[in-house]
């Protein structure tokens, strides 16, 4: 394969990435005008129709941007890097930033006077009374209410922006186009009769799946004619081909099956800009994309149709795309997941659905996408079979983490099977999972899951247990009343405390789901349930269960190191050495330890989690699956509850929830991210981090673990580097981590990026699960990667 930097097509590629970095983003009003509109013209219909009929008049009378350069075309809204406003999930929160938006910390937009006008004038009054987020803010629990205002809980995320976490079956309309799914609609309308119960509900929906099916298929159509006329007046020779071939694929896909690599590609992006326009959201995921592209790359290669770097080319120019959409959403839910992220995961190698190897040469390609355009989307994602999966590509992974973007995520393949199987997956789909978003796990086009539907803090339940329930920065009495902790007489006393409030606290978040299940009924998706092939035989929404796998939805816990090294602090100096009373404990915590700095040094010398020690390890143990125990006890609409650990970046702000912790950590300072060990206290190197994580049970927590490591450039990219990752790699495999990513960065790189930010726009960084640019992260979320431990051996 050439160098990169002497491929021809680079100079595309660097064009069409300037243009992207250097728009900053901004509201799109557009589609939120069109789709009230849509709404106000089919009033009286039923509303699942009246999504539908909104949906086809976006894709009729939307924007059509086709920019200079672009091979792959397509964009959710009108603007380059816009963040699409979807009313009927949540419209309150533009109308409560409206004049600070651009101001805010986190992911800022700029709104411009016309739509700032179009949203007050339009969008506003309509929606007023209707929207999603307003029926959650109202019937929400009066426990959850509290546990979220005291920072306990982060659950209002799935009521501010729309479904995500989803894998639509984006092989379905390659393989088909809008044609052929029209066909299997059509084929459930001919067993239908109005005089059977049930059937006219049935019609209903499946005239909603026809009117988006159509709007798909008008989006292509108008595309095509976009790039004629654009070709008309094009003087250049080469750019007038260029467009009158986007013409002829347009004029093909989506309507109809595609027939080429190109083709292919396109029917894809299509679909998945369809999908943001529905509701705005992150994590679509275009999931195991090299096992449904392969085919297409594959034949056009045999009739030499396409050379490799032809091939790579396009790929290029889709993942610049990828990049385009950003995330808006609320300035709180913004803390939690900074950096405009849009978790799009794409995922390469693997097994098939027979469990034999899946790398095939699309999957290096999609690899050298990455390297060669060094962007924060696609989110790639690895599938590691170490049985299966040949040196050769795991080889070709590792040259990528060197490279310091953050790419690719790497997932244990057999582990993750375990997660789909533990969710009710029989072995042969649960093979061809993929990751979700973060680091969640999914299944295309079968699978209905909030996979990560709320976090709770690991930090105030250890607060909790030490303060009768009480929360330290706001002064009141937020969960369970446990008692004075100076009364523990033993150990075991205070680790009940610690497991009641772990109690209270997911019972909580289970009460909010339960009443957020019912409100989310009304947030259907047929244009997402168009690919889910059960959705068009048994004509149910996604919304309504209708997937072949609708799945309890995803509890997620932040905190996992603050949680096991306060217990092993109280356990070793408390109850074990005797060093240390209670009450001088408490009162050092309630001074953040003003005054007590030796109970500080104390903590701090305490043994911590990471370094491979057995008690640690067995409060790990104990505590995770004590948790997964309660987690799936409850039993949601669609099947038990799933426990998931993986922060985003909501580390930060819980952080700033909690007083001071028995492990040392002073008060509002970040929490420990995913199951990683807290900031600098793992000096036994990256093995015994492994070892220590190994005792989490990660099949359990089936909506994925994640855990960073940050290594020093001169130990990644030393000599020996290759095969001491690879063989990293291989032992995490061999103990079950389900997952691991790297940054690769000088920690005084991120220091002068802090300081002059304008020379370092597209450094890019791996926050936790996603991977962002990282001047566009707020300044605590910079400090807490600044502050991890850099590793400089295994």
């Amino acid at each position: 394969m050439q160098n990169q930097g002497t491929k021809s097509y680079m100079g595309r590629i660097n064009r069409l990435k300037e243009r992207v970095l250097n728009t900053y983003p901004e509201i799109d009003m557009e589609n939120a005008v069109i789709l009230t509109r849509g709404f106000q013209e089919s009033e009286g219909e039923a509303h699942v129709v009246q999504k539908a009929y909104a949906f086809r008049k976006q894709c009729m009378e939307k924007t059509i941007p086709i920019w200079d350069d672009e091979l792959i075309v397509g964009n959710a809204g009108s603007k380059q890097r816009g963040g699409l406003v979807c009313p009927d999930d949540c419209w309150s929160f533009i109308d409560r930033e409206i004049d600070t938006l651009n101001e805010r910390q986190y992911d800022p937009f700029h709104l411009k006077e016309e739509d700032r006008r179009l949203f007050l004038d339009v969008v506003k009054p309509y929606w007023q009374g209707r929207s999603i987020n307003e029926k959650w803010e109202r019937q929400m629990p009066d426990v959850v209410r509290i546990l979220r205002n005291c920072g306990v809980l982060y659950i209002d995320r799935k009521c501010v922006r729309g479904w995500g976490e989803l894998t639509a079956d984006y092989s379905l309309i390659i393989r088909e186009g809008v044609e052929g799914i029209e066909k299997r609609i059509q084929d459930v309308r001919d067993t239908l009769d109005l005089s059977v119960k049930g059937d006219f509900e049935k019609m209903t929906y499946l005239k909603a799946l026809s009117l988006v099916a159509d709007g798909l298929r008008q989006l292509g159509k108008r595309h095509a004619e976009k790039a004629r006329e654009m070709a008309e007046t094009e003087t250049n020779a080469k750019r007038k081909q260029e467009l009158l071939d986007i013409a002829k694929v347009c004029d093909r896909v989506p309507e109809k099956p595609a027939r080429t690599f190109r083709e292919a590609l396109q029917s894809m992006y299509f679909l998945h800009i369809c999908i943001f326009m529905e509701h705005n959201a992150p994590s679509y995921n275009p999931g195991c994309f090299d096992q449904y592209m392969w085919p297409y790359y594959k034949a056009d290669l045999e009739a030499g149709r396409i050379t490799e770097d032809e091939a790579q080319e396009l790929l290029d120019c889709l993942w610049v795309k990828f990049s385009e959409q950003c995330l808006l959403q609320d300035a709180t839910t913004a803390r939690y997941s900074a950096g405009y992220p849009m978790f799009q995961n794409l995922c390469v190698g693997g097994v098939d659905e027979n469990g034999m190897d899946a790398v095939n040469e699309l999957s290096y390609l999609v690899l050298q996408a990455t390297m060669e355009v060094q962007m924060y989307q696609p989110s790639l994602s690895v599938k590691y079979n170490l049985a299966q999966n040949p040196d050769r590509f795991l080889k070709k992974v590792v040259e990528l983490m060197q490279m310091g973007t953050g790419f690719p995520a790497f997932h244990n393949d057999t582990v993750g099977t375990m997660m789909m199987m533990n969710k009710g997956v029989p072995l042969k789909e649960a093979y061809n999972w993929n990751p979700c978003g973060c680091v969640e796990t999914s299944l295309a086009g079968k699978q209905r899951c909030y996979t990560s539907y709320a976090d709770y803090n690991l930090g105030s339940i250890v607060e909790f247990a030490l303060n009768d329930g009480k929360s330290r920065k706001y002064d009141c009495y937020a969960a369970a009343r446990t008692g004075d902790p100076r009364v523990f007489e033993t150990f075991e006393m205070f680790l009940d405390a610690v497991k009641e409030q772990i109690r209270f606290v997911l019972k909580a978040v289970v009460e909010g789901n339960l009443v957020c299940t019912q409100i989310v009924r009304e947030m259907e998706c047929p244009v997402a349930s168009l690919t889910f092939q059960e959705c068009i035989e048994t004509a149910n929404d996604y919304a309504t269960g209708g997937a072949k796998y609708s799945i309890g939805d995803g509890l997620d816990a932040i905190g996992v190191a603050d949680l096991i090294n306060s217990i092993l602090a109280v356990k070793e100096l408390v109850y074990d050495t005797k060093r240390l009373e209670m009450d001088t404990l408490c009162k050092a915590l309630e001074a953040n330890f003003e005054g007590y700095e030796d109970v500080q040094a104390m903590c701090m010398r305490a043994t911590k989690y990471g370094n491979d020690d057995e008690v640690a390890n067995k409060i790990a143990r104990d505590m995770f699956n004590y948790i997964a125990d309660y987690i799936e006890s409850f039993q949601h609409p669609y099947g038990h509850y799933n426990g998931g650990i993986l922060p985003v970046s909501g580390n930060t702000p819980f952080g700033m929830e909690v007083g001071a912790l028995p492990s040392g950590r002073r008060a509002y300072v970040p929490l420990g991210d995913g199951i990683s060990p807290n900031q600098g206290t793992d000096t036994n190197g990256m093995s015994a981090v492994l070892k220590s994580c190994s005792n989490i049970p990660h099949v359990r927590f089936n909506q994925g673990t994640l855990l960073n490591q940050k290594l020093d450039p001169a130990f990644a990219r030393g000599e020996k580097s290759i095969p001491s990752l690879m063989g990293y790699l291989k032992s995490l495999c061999a103990m079950g981590i389900f997952h691991v990513q790297f940054n690769v960065v000088d920690p005084k790189v991120l220091l002068d990026a802090q300081e002059h930010p304008e020379e370092h726009s597209d450094l890019l960084i791996r926050v936790a699960g996603y991977t962002a640019y990282f001047t566009e992260l707020g300044p605590e979320t910079q400090g807490d990667i600044i502050s991890r431990t850099t590793q400089t051996h295994i």
